[in-house]
Order: C-alpha cells, then structure tokens, then sequence
C-alpha cells in the first residue's frame, strides 16, 4: 500500500526538517536496518581525521582531551600521522622537537593513544613513516630508493685491449645538493650493484639501429674495473650501467626521524618496513584484532627521481619478451633512437616497474597487514597529476585492503586549461571509486578539505565540497587534517600549513557534530549500496593512466554515469548477459565504450569482439548516447534545461541500488534555490526523502508515474542535498505535479519581522566588550569597535519579541528563519534548545517553543580565527598564538587578508507553512 503523507513542495519541508569486497555489514541489511544507520551512522561511516603530531612533539594529556572531543564532535577515528613542517610555517620555532618516529618513547605514546582511542570505540590507523613517503631511520642501503648512475668511455675498435670502465661519478641531486647516501671506505656507495656494460657506435646521435648496440657486459671484470672486449672496427661509446642508492629521503619529516625512503619496487624492502612496524608495536598492543588499530597507511608516492631496482631486467623480459639492456641509453637519450622504437621501449619499461610496485609494494604490504589482521590503505602511486606516477592507477588502487584519494579546493593553478576548469588535477575521486567498485573493496575513502586557507572556512564552505566529492562516488571521509595541541599552545594553536585546521581549537569545533553527522549520514548509505550505471568505459592500457574527474575528459552524456574498468578486471572478469555487459558482483551496463586513453592490447580488443558477438552493445572512440538512444534507454535522471558538464548545470547526481531500494543522492551545485520537476527512471516505486541534515526520511505524495519514469517535484536551497529514495510498494501514482508545489517557499511571507535593536554578549579576554547593542544586525567586521571588528569566536544574541498566532484553517508549522550567519549558530527559544545550524537555510521549527505574547530568543553565532589573526597583526595585540605567521600557504602576511563577513546577518523573520 503506497505511504500516505500531505507533502507539498517537499524540498522545503526537508531544509526546515532537515578480492572479496570488504564492504561494513550491518546484521542484517533490510530497510529498516537501513533507514536506522542514516540516522545514526556507525563509526565505520563516520568522517575520521589525519591526527597531526607537528614535529613528534605530543601532550599526553592532551591526547586523551582529543580524542574524547572526536568522540563527541560525532567524528569514527583517526590516523595518527606524524609530520614535520616546512620552515616558513614555523619560523618562530615554538614547536619542539618529540623523540624519534617508533623510537621507544614514540612507540609508548602511539599504543597509549590507541589504548585511549579504544576505550572510545574509535579506529585507529598509522601512517607508515614520518610523513612520506614509505622509510625511515631503519632502513639500511640495501633496501633504500635506487636510481642508475653511468660512466661513458670511448674504445677504439679492430684490436684487443683492456681498458678501465670508471666507476659511475655520483652527481648531485635535483636540487643540486650531495646526495644523502652511504658510503664505503673505497669511496664508492655502501651499496651498488653492477648492471650492464652496453657499446654502440660513437658519435650515433638518431635513428640508432639497435642491431648495433651490444651487450659487453660478458667481458667487464667488476673487480678489477676492466674490460677486455675486442672492439668491431671504429670508435665504440661504452656505457658502464651500476645500481645505487638514490638518497631520497623522506619529504617532511620530524627533526629527529630524518632517513630515507625505500626501494617501493622490491619486495624485501616493503616486507623489513611493515615488519618494523609490526614487530615494535606487537609487543605492546599483542593481537592486533582486538585492538583499535585497524589499519597501516602508505601515504601518496611523491618520489622523484628516476627509479630503478636489481629485479628489473628480468621481470622486463618476463613481461615483454625481450631484453631491456640495449635500451639502457634510450633511459637518459630517447631522441637517438627512432621514436617509435624509443615510445614502444618507454611504454614497456613504464609497464614493469608499475608492475613491480603493484605486487612488491602494494599487494605485498596487504599481504603481511592481513596476517596479522590489519588492513592496508593508501593513496597508491598518487596524487594526480601533480607527481610522477610509476604505476596503472586502478589496478594499483585495487591492490589494496581500502583505496584512497584526496582532492582539494581553491587551487586553480592546478587546472587543466583556465580557473574554470572542471579537470581538476588534485580532485581524485572518480578514480578511486572506479577502483573500489570494479575489485570490489567498498570503501571509497578520500583525503578530503586539503587546502591552504587557514582559518578561514566553515562547515557551510566545506559541505558542497564534499556533496561533489559523494556525487563522484566517495563514501567515507578522512578529513585533512587535526593538528595535535599541546596545552601551552594556545588557540588557534599549532597547525600544519596544508589543510582544514579541524581540531578542539577551532571557534565552532563545539557546533561541528551536525555536519559530521551528515557526511556519516550520506557516507553509510553509499557505502551498503552498489553503484549504478548505464556505461562501462574501457581506457585502455597506459601507465599511469589517470582517471579525470566525472564528465570532464570522458563523458556519456546528461542524465547518464560510467563506471571505467581497466584492462586486468575486463580480461578476467567481465561477461555478457542478456545483451547487457556484465562485472559480477560489481554492475550491469548497457553500452561498453572504448576510449582513447591508453592502448588496447590484442587480448583485450579479441574479447570484447567475442562478447560484443553475443548481443551486447560495443562503441570504440565515439559517443555511446547514439548506442543508449537506440537501445530505447532514457536518461537515469533528469530534467528540462541538464547538461552533463557541472558548470552549467544546477542539480548533479549519482545512483545507488541496495536490493529493491534505489537511492538518488541530488546535489544543487549553485548559491541559490533550485526547484525543478526531475524525472527518475523508475517504475512501480514510491518516492521518499532521506534527508542527511535531519537524518529524517519523509515520504513523497507529489508524483507521477509516466512510463518508465517516475517525475517528482525537487527543491533544493543554496548548496543543498539529499537523497530522493524509491522503494517497490505501490505503483499508484501521488497526485499530478505541477508548478504550484514549487511556489511554496516564494510565496511564504513572513509572519512577523524581527528587526530593530539586539543585544550581544562576548566571551571575556578576546577583545571584544562585555556587551554591545546592535541597532540593526551587521556583520562584525563593519562595528566601529575594533574589539568586536576583530573579534573570533562565538557571541550570543538575545532578543524578545511579542508573537500573536494566526487562526489555523488547518495544519501548520512555525518556523524561525535567521537568514544568513556566518558560520555556524545555535538558537534557543523561551530557553528550548532548537538546534545547531550550520548550512543554508539557517532555520529551525519552533512550532512546539513559540507562545502567544512574549518569547525570548537567544542565538549563538561562532566565525573563524582568520579575523583576529588579522587584528592581532594589524594592532600588534597577542590575543592569538599559532606558528603559522602567514596564511595561504605561507604567503599572504595576516594583516593583508580581508576580513570575512562574521554574526547574525538576517533578516530574522518568523514564518508560518501550512500542508
């Protein structure tokens, strides 16, 4: 029987009421089950923090006091993460230096903040170093990063001699600085290996004929440095090929843990690292099961230098048939080669050492974590296009226990074409969900609200980022990052320079459980739901073969998602059911689609042959939208004025299915409401709202079935989003929609105004008074007072006003509006506590608080730190204290930075909604 509910306009009454797959279970997945974790999220959905220990510097009591105000703010756990900083994000140096990273005293105090985490029911992850990438104090030469070093010596041919090869002469590094390697009393590196001796003919400058490039390595006495060869006649160029350490070192770490990274290529040097880990805090914490540790992180890998390992040539020839060694020179000197002999040689070397990262690195970590009951997580072989990247990104990704992503906001220098670009280089999240669905793991996790805007954002400036992000299909959150405080620090206290400063120093950190609760909300529901789309986009063999954000580079068209699949999941997995392209246990698609990112190897292109043969739909490098339209497949969603590019379109989606239950998250992409007659291709279903600001679930009497589309009015305001959710009940449809269920919100005017005076209280010892009167509401930054002007933190504003109610013909709810605030209020009425508001609109039902005659208000409204960091260096006052002494990534002076609009904005009015 289809669910009864007087709904008109509902998008207004949602705002006011606001391997195998390692997927988190709930007991038994039903509906009730389901709509129970929406509303209150379990901890494995819940947002989880990068825990920065600045400098290894830690207050254990502090410790405790964080984790318990994580607990509280609603967040699921932590990943310790110890880091150092840069030199102009300290330059004052009032951050000390801790023990060494998994020193003794580093190794107590870890277990003890695991310990802690566990009492409180929260996870706990590791990050695998003292920032990244993978290494540390422990790890000897053998198993250190490893380049190729060459000396060049010129022999005359037609006669027997011996000549001295020298031993390679090890230059500087990229920064032309020694590199910071080991070594022996002979002066050579500690470490080295002999890798080839290579001839070819002198003075060859293109087109080389590798028939004449010789392999001589025979004939070279390591020892004695010689070689004893009888040159073909003419002038021969020989290359002596040696192995060593490269000297990386790790990127950022603490002052005390400064060492170098490993050789992420060899599978020696990934199992000495975990086992380091393993073995020192074992001991300590005993079965890692029944602990809160649940996971070991390889952060992003941001090597540079060109990278080589001893197992290489013969896992090369494993691969491609031949040797590499002929191709050495073409290492440092493509163009002497014919440059599609120089490309076929790069892609193949590319190949390997992808594969060699994959199994030694990845899966080899996974393996050992699994052994001891811990799962492994990384950003594999990321971030982006901002780093060299040795390896295939999905397949690398699914090599793992959870894969992870990251993207960033406001960095427009890293867009592909102008500011305006959707191509984000650091926005890495259809990538990783990509990974997560096509090998099944479940987990879509993404380092989310990096940037460089220190103090300056709120949960209301975050929360579209993060709707984009889910829209891409992220389902869990690591939010980067909470820096650790110890007590003699200060507010806003210490920070690292890069990231959302998302910590217990924050103005509004005790308001921020509402908007962790939401992103719970959203994250559990995609995480026990699978994915749904009508395309499945090959890319092709590359290396690293990066996946852009959705509909940018590939798209299918408005109204339709892909899923991209790579070319290990197509070979061994995927099959054709009933004309429909078919990942077992992962998806169904309609149309497979062949892109131009990469090569499509023989094998590959020959199945797809055979399985297209069998009924199913196949384009190669053309739209698929022709293929859908001939297959009679409407769009998934949609509505009248769409485009696929989120530029240029107001309302973007992604579809989950669990079971019989369809889940449709919509998100409003502008500043404004949006109200729109959306169509959903669904039959014999009834609508609901799961709304994830509330946690509430409203069902939808406004709608209509119309073939093989079910349309429902959709209202969303400025930056809002929920999930519309059908379930099979009846098919009987609601009432006709119209433009009059999207009026409601427009045409509602206020019952009553609430303007003149406001009394303001402020927290003392923060340089704003005691008390102040505002004779209209203004922002902060505008009062002639600089105290208030500068001031950061939380006010409250208090009125009372006299309410006279409207005779009710029939059913209506009262509701106060605050208009706009900045950033986060609370409000209480006639002393009911109505809520925390964080987003627009700022409103709350006072239906059950409101009473005839006089009422009395009170409302706290909390900004940022940005603007009393910006009065202190403006008047030389010390009410703040923080190591970064310049915001915007160490480059804009605090006295330069505008100040940010702050307080009860309004208008406040009183409005009265009858349904």
């Amino acid at each position: 029987m289809k669910r009864s509910f007087s709904l008109l306009g509902f998008g207004l009454l949602v705002a006011m009421v606001s391997f195998h797959s390692i997927r988190p279970q709930v007991d038994i997945v039903t509906y009730t089950s389901l709509r129970e974790g929406f509303k209150n999220p379990p901890i494995h959905a819940r947002p989880k923090v990068y825990w920065w220990w600045l400098n290894g510097y830690v207050d254990t009591v502090r410790l405790k006091e964080e984790l318990t105000s994580i607990k509280k703010a609603g967040l699921g756990g932590v990943d310790i993460f110890e880091i150092g900083l840069p030199p102009a994000s300290d330059p004052n140096q009032i951050i000390p230096a801790g023990p060494a990273f998994m020193s003794d005293a580093s190794v107590k105090t870890i277990h003890m903040a695991i310990r802690e985490a566990g009492k409180l029911g929260l996870e706990v992850g590791l990050n695998l170093a003292s920032s990244w990438n993978a290494g540390g104090t422990w790890v000897k030469p053998q198993h250190a990063a490893k380049t190729l070093y060459f000396s060049k010596t010129t022999v005359s041919g037609s006669s027997q001699s011996t000549v001295r090869l020298p031993f390679p002469a090890i230059p500087p590094d990229k920064q032309g600085k020694p590199r910071p390697i080991a070594y022996g009393p002979d002066g050579k590196p500690a470490y080295h290996e002999e890798v080839a001796v290579i001839a070819l003919p002198a003075g060859q400058q293109a087109q080389l004929d590798t028939t004449k490039i010789i392999n001589i390595s025979a004939f070279f006495d390591a020892k004695k440095e010689e070689l004893t060869w009888k040159a073909p006649a003419g002038e021969w160029e020989v290359y002596r090929y040696i192995c060593s350490n490269s000297g990386e070192q790790l990127i950022r770490p603490t002052p005390n843990s400064v060492g170098p990274i490993i050789d992420h290529f060899d599978s020696t040097a990934t199992r000495m690292h975990v086992m380091y880990f393993i073995d020192r805090l074992k001991p300590l914490i005993g079965d890692f099961r029944k602990s809160a540790l649940k996971n070991l992180y390889l952060a992003s890998y941001e090597a540079k230098e060109f990278t080589w390992t001893p197992t290489l040539p013969a896992a090369f020839k494993k691969l491609h048939g031949y040797d590499l060694y002929k191709f050495l020179p073409a290492i440092y000197n493509p163009e002497h080669y014919q440059p599609e002999v120089a490309k076929n040689f790069q892609f193949d070397f590319d190949k390997t050492l992808s594969e060699l990262m994959i199994n030694n690195h990845y899966r080899k970590a996974k393996e050992i974590c699994n052994s001891y009951g811990l799962q492994i997580i990384s950003e594999s072989g990321g971030p982006g296009h901002l780093h060299h990247i040795p390896v295939e990104t999905l397949k690398a990704l699914g090599a793992l226990d959870v894969p992870r992503g990251e993207y960033w906001y406001n960095r427009t220098f890293f867009m592909e074409n102008d500011k305006d670009s959707l191509v984000d280089m650091l926005y890495l999240v259809k990538e990783i969900a990509a990974a997560s669905h096509i090998y099944k793991r479940g987990i879509v996790e993404e380092e989310s609200f990096t940037s460089y805007w220190d103090w300056q954002e709120g949960p209301s400036d975050l929360k579209p980022l993060a709707d984009r992000a889910f829209c891409e299909g992220m389902n869990r959150l690591v939010i980067h990052g909470f820096p650790h405080n110890p007590k003699e620090m200060g507010h806003p206290g210490i920070a690292y320079f890069a990231g959302t400063h998302y910590n217990d120093r924050n103005t509004w950190w005790p308001k921020v459980k509402p908007f962790n609760d939401y992103l719970g909300r959203i994250s559990f529901i995609l995480q026990q739901a699978d994915f749904v789309a009508d395309v499945l986009h090959y890319y092709g063999d590359n290396v690293p073969n990066l996946i852009p954000p959705k509909n940018t580079r590939f798209t299918v068209g408005a109204g339709y998602d892909y899923e991209v699949v790579n070319t290990e999941v197509l070979m061994r997995d995927l099959t054709v059911e009933k004309g429909s392209w078919v990942l077992p246990g992962v998806g169904r698609y309609k149309v497979l689609s062949i892109g131009n990112e990469g090569r499509i190897p023989s094998e590959a292109r020959a199945k797809l042959k055979k399985l297209s043969e069998q009924g199913a739909t196949l384009v190669e490098q053309k739209p698929a939208m022709p293929a859908l339209a001939a297959l009679h497949i409407p769009p998934d969603f949609s509505y009248a004025g769409q485009k696929a590019d989120q530029r240029y379109t107001p309302l973007d989606y992604i579809h989950y299915r669990r079971d019989e239950l369809d889940f449709y998250l919509i998100r409003n992409t502008t500043n404004q409401w949006v109200s729109k007659e959306c169509h959903f291709r669904q039959q014999a279903k009834t609508p609901e709202i799961w709304d994830p600001i509330s946690g509430s679930v409203v069902p939808i009497s406004v709608y209509k079935q119309e073939n093989d589309r079910i349309n429902v009015p959709v209202s969303l305001p400025p930056y809002g989003a929920y999930f519309v959710v059908f379930s099979k009940t009846s098919a009987t449809s609601g009432p006709k929609v119209t433009n009059a269920d999207f009026d409601i919100l427009n045409a509602t005017k206020p019952a009553l105004v609430l303007d003149g005076p406001w009394n303001l209280t402020f927290p003392k010892g923060w340089g704003a008074p005691e008390s102040a009167t505002f004779p209209k509401l203004i922002s902060w930054t505008e009062s002639e007072q600089k105290g208030i002007r500068y001031f950061s933190g939380t006010a409250t504003y208090q009125k009372t006003f006299d309410y006279k109610p409207v005779a009710a013909t029939v059913r209506q709810r009262v509701y106060l509006d605050l208009g706009d605030l900045t950033k986060v209020g609370e409000v209480w009425l006639n002393n009911k506590s109505l809520g925390i508001v964080w987003t627009p609109p700022y409103r709350v039902d006072i239906t059950d608080a409101i009473k005839t005659g006089a009422n009395s208000l009170r409302i706290d409204v909390a900004n940022t730190w940005s603007n009393r960091l910006t009065g202190d260096a403006i008047t030389g006052e010390k009410y703040t204290k923080t190591n970064i002494t310049k915001a915007n990534k160490n480059l804009v002076p605090w006295d330069k930075l505008p100040l940010i609009k702050s307080g009860l904005l309004g208008p406040v009015t009183v409005q009265i909604v009858k349904n």
